[in-house]
């Protein structure tokens, strides 16, 4: 009878170390109050599709922002090169915009127009296409 007695000596052994994981599953706090939200799986430039998170509508200046000004142009010598947050940086400084967003194929993006965003548009081998404000 070895193998009922092997069977029970993993399940012991699957017992006994689930008992020593920590149960510490508090969830995160909430939010205050007008503070602004990222969206799930989002970060800031370099990590995942979506650039920087922007604050809602008509609070830049409540945050310290001051409504912003976007020249697309002086960015135009970052199209063809590769989307990552060091070109993105060249970009954002080169054109004075308060944060910019890097665009992929297909992403869904939100509509509203903030004058102060950089947005990279990129193609499928993460090259930018166009430069654009809002």
């Amino acid at each position: 009878m070895p193998k009922p007695l092997a069977t029970a000596a993993i399940i012991m052994i699957a017992l006994a170390s689930g008992a020593c994981s920590s149960t510490d599953r508090r969830p995160a706090p909430l939010p205050t109050a007008g503070a602004p939200l990222s969206p799930a799986g989002s970060s800031t430039l370099g990590g995942q599709p979506g650039g920087s998170v922007a604050p809602p509508a008509g609070q830049g200046a409540a945050l310290g922002g001051t409504g912003g000004s976007c020249n697309a142009s002086a960015a135009s010598f970052v199209v063809g090169e590769l989307a990552t947050s060091v070109t993105a940086d060249r970009a954002k400084e080169a054109t004075g915009a308060e944060e910019v967003r890097i665009l992929f194929p297909n992403q869904p993006v939100t509509q509203e127009f903030l004058p102060g965003r950089l947005n990279l548009d990129t193609n499928d081998e993460n090259r930018i296409t166009s430069v654009r404000c809002g």
